[in-house]
């Protein structure tokens, strides 16, 4: 079941809220897909009942958690993108993929301590299986990524009743094509998307060196753009 609470957009452009969405649906098959293994019938059986308990396993730890918070966009253009509260993102990507965006919904993302926690866990038993920490690994981003869908679900259907939709998650560290060229959005600017949250206490921490605790753990934005071009 998914969980939300939100508040609507105050007088100085902003607006937050929390999404939980409860346990992540993770595939061992996915799972197996990702470390090579194309042909399930030739995966040997141990490897593949590994996969199907830390699955599950993986799933049950998870607690996925979003904290979300919309922003007015004061203006869009070139490698600037300026919000309302006086903080400013820079990257030549902005300009394509945010255009047109009146609000900005900036997230973090995370699964919560208890996975990390399941990991060193494992490690530092005496029973110590590599191949286990391996897929609780790869469950992790798998839970990420599938947390991040339904979110992108919910928040989308939540602004469609005011004329707006959802561009492309956008985040630092990450790299985007502008003409034919990457360009990166700098890793250090986790810095500015964690100060919009402006003191909110947060379930994840970030350190001087912009990752983030819990490790499984994700921030970005969205750019909130009208439909019919009119707001």
């Amino acid at each position: 079941m998914n969980l939300a609470m939100t508040v609507p957009l105050d007088t100085t452009g902003e607006a937050s809220g929390v999404f939980e969405s409860g346990p992540p649906e993770i595939d061992p098959v996915k799972m197996l897909r990702i470390h090579g293994y194309r042909d399930m019938d030739k995966v040997r059986p141990i490897i593949r009942r590994t996969a199907e308990t830390i699955s599950k396993r993986a799933a049950e730890v998870m607690a996925p958690v979003i904290h979300f918070r919309r922003v007015g966009v004061e203006a869009c253009s070139g490698e600037d993108l300026r919000l309302v509260n006086g903080l400013k993102f820079q990257n030549a990507a902005f300009s394509k993929y945010l255009s047109g965006a009146v609000e900005i919904s900036v997230v973090v993302i995370t699964l919560g301590k208890a996975l990390d926690d399941e990991v060193m866990g494992r490690m530092e038993d005496d029973a110590f299986e590599p191949l286990e920490a391996l897929f609780l690994e790869t469950a992790g981003w798998l839970g990420i990524e599938w947390t991040t869908r339904m979110f992108s679900v919910y928040l989308g259907d939540l602004i469609k009743p005011e004329g707006l939709r959802l561009t492309r998650r956008m985040g630092p560290g990450y790299s985007y094509k502008i003409n034919g060229d990457e360009t990166m959005w700098s890793l250090e600017q986790q810095h500015q998307l964690f100060e919009v949250f402006d003191g909110e206490d947060l379930p994840v921490r970030l350190l001087e060196s912009c990752a983030m605790m819990p490790k499984m753990s994700r921030s970005g934005l969205y750019g909130l753009v009208p439909v019919n071009g009119e707001y």
